[in-house]
């Protein structure tokens, strides 16, 4: 890098060197210029003076070549100028310095032209004649008798070269001094001025480097000074922020790394920003690994963190390493290209939540063989009991099948739970399986006079899914659109959504579900109305049944829902 001292020493040169050159050149013409101008005007005084010669010459003894020859020379001889008359045909009939015979016809010459046209005229050049520069003024001159003739006085120019050779000497060497005086002073005044600047950076070098016990000497009052002050007072604020941001960092790093939880910041390149010290144990395994791509069998999280840098979006993913169950998620940073995975061990958690399905199944299966029984033997009453007792045998049995129904669904809700069940995936037409659905609910349907209408498009893929499962989620929101329903039509709309997913509405006209309950209608025994559920037999567990089964397909459900107006289920499905 160049040094500011020798860049302003360098400029300041160039300048004052350009400066000068421009200076000597414009001054050397304006003298020249001058000069000229008055050696012309000099030759116009001098030729009024041989004009008023000549014409009292002439009027005296009239045009007598040889008398008006011999005042020309003596002329020329006293005041040194070259004496040329000429006719007005441009024929030399006098000349001071070279023989008339031996000159070419003048009229051409530009001094005489401009006589011609001006009356009088000048120029300077070289002369084939004399081989030499001259400067010549021309006269057109007007005897009384009409004659007319041009008289022209020269003077060579080698007197005003001499003059400007030694003028050009003077003035380069006041320019060679003046040039060798600004060169010294320029070089002192740019280690002068460069000094403090050089300083500054070789102190904010330091700053850059992270060393911020640095001190520049900031007396006098000059501008530089006052830089100087504030260089030193931003150092010492930057020091002391600088402080606190590590000391907020140390803090952070202190507290993130005592979390239980694992947590990384992983850049759009993935790039390992930043992990505590349980994602290093649990996902790195490796403290020299920086990029996340570089994960061995890892497939799970690293499909999850690609999709989250590639599509922008939010996911939570449960997965199993070091023998634990973790809850994994990936979130985009709002305004920076990163994302922050975070691992939660639920293992803790997939116990309990084990066991409890364990005792869910457990009891369910006990309860299932001694209803069964229940139920036969209150068939069997039904046969015997009297016609005024057999309301009571009715209750009974409603009773029971319901608690059967609530075994029934217990089981399938602990099936769809357990991760070791795999789907049967195969290929579905889910327009023929919903039409072959519809004449089971005929009966109901016909019974509260509700209609119930599919619309299927005409390019609706066939979809790779678990058919079985798919049919008892429509069994399930057909019915649950039947019993919350009094009027109207249940309609089945299937879409494609996109190239990759289809789309599936399931809406009704019923009594619809307020917007405090949408929220939790998918958790198993909630209902929104106990004295409806109990009405219309509800369990409480078949739309947690819905949601497992379009979850354990990568799909999603939603629902929108007015009271009064009726509800509406959105399935999105993938077509693979």
């Amino acid at each position: 890098m160049k040094r500011f001292s020798s860049v302003v020493f360098a400029s300041i040169i160039v300048i004052v060197f350009v400066f000068a050159i421009v200076f000597i050149y414009q001054t050397l013409v304006t003298f020249k210029d001058f000069f000229i101008d008055f050696q012309i005007k000099e030759l116009s005084r001098f030729n009024n003076v041989v004009e008023n010669e000549l014409i009292s010459l002439i009027e005296t003894t009239g045009f007598n070549k040889f008398a008006i020859s011999r005042v020309s020379q003596h002329l020329d001889s006293l005041i040194n100028l070259r004496i040329t008359i000429i006719d007005s045909t441009g024929k030399v009939l006098v000349d001071t310095r070279k023989s008339e015979d031996k000159l070419d016809n003048h009229l051409n010459r530009q001094e005489i032209q401009e006589a011609l046209a001006k009356g009088e005229g000048f120029s300077h050049r070289f002369s084939t004649t004399l081989k030499a520069e001259y400067v010549y003024y021309a006269k057109k001159i007007h005897l009384s008798d009409g004659t007319t003739f041009f008289l022209r006085v020269s003077v060579p120019k080698e007197n005003l070269n001499v003059f400007f050779i030694k003028l050009q000497n003077q003035i380069l060497l006041i320019f060679v001094s003046l040039f060798a005086s600004i060169v010294f002073l320029s070089y002192i005044l740019s280690r002068t001025l460069t000094k403090p600047i050089i300083e500054l950076i070789e102190a904010s070098k330091k700053v850059a480097e992270g060393n911020f016990d640095v001190h520049l000497d900031e007396r006098g009052e000059s501008e530089i000074s006052f830089l100087k002050r504030n260089f030193n007072e931003m150092v010492i604020e930057m020091k002391k922020n600088l402080d606190q941001v590590v000391q907020q960092r140390n803090f952070m790093n202190n507290l993130i790394n005592s979390l239980d939880q694992a947590v990384a910041i992983i850049d759009f390149d993935f790039n390992i920003i930043f992990a505590n010290k349980n994602y290093k144990s649990i996902v790195l395994q490796n403290e020299n690994i920086s990029r996340i791509l570089d994960l061995a069998n890892q497939d799970a999280i690293l499909k999850q963190i690609n999709d989250a840098i590639l599509k922008r979006k939010y996911t939570t993913i449960e997965l199993e390493t070091n023998e634990k169950t973790y809850l994994a998620t990936v979130k985009p940073l709002e305004d920076i290209e990163q994302i922050i995975h975070l691992l939660y061990d639920i293992s803790p958690l997939k116990k309990v939540e084990h066991i409890k399905r364990d005792l869910v199944a457990n009891v369910s299966h006990e309860l299932r063989t001694p209803l069964t029984a229940l139920k036969g033997y209150i068939e069997t009453l039904e046969e015997e009991v009297p016609c005024e007792q057999f309301r009571y045998l009715e209750t009974i049995k409603k009773n029971t099948e319901r608690i059967i129904r609530i075994v029934d669904d217990l089981l399938s809700l602990v099936s769809l739970e357990d991760t070791s069940v795999k789907l049967d995936v195969t290929d579905v037409d889910l327009c023929k399986l919903v039409n072959q659905i519809i004449p089971t609910f005929k009966q109901k349907l016909e019974q509260k006079q509700l209609g119930i209408e599919v619309i299927c498009e005409d390019d609706f893929p066939i979809i790779k899914a678990d058919g079985f499962r798919l049919e008892q989620v429509f069994i399930n929101l057909i019915d649950n659109a039947i019993k919350y329903s009094e009027k109207g039509t249940i309609k089945i709309q299937l879409q494609r959504n996109d190239e990759e997913s289809v789309k599936i509405v399931v809406s009704d006209e019923g009594i619809g579900i307020p917007k405090e309950h949408q929220d939790r209608i998918f958790e198993r025994f909630y209902t929104v109305n106990k004295s409806h559920s109990r009405k219309y037999g509800g369990t409480g567990l078949g739309l947690s049944i819905v949601k497992h089964i379009i979850l354990l397909h990568d799909g999603n459900i939603q629902v929108e829902s007015d009271v009064g107006k009726g509800t509406k289920f959105i399935i999105y499905l993938p077509t693979n």
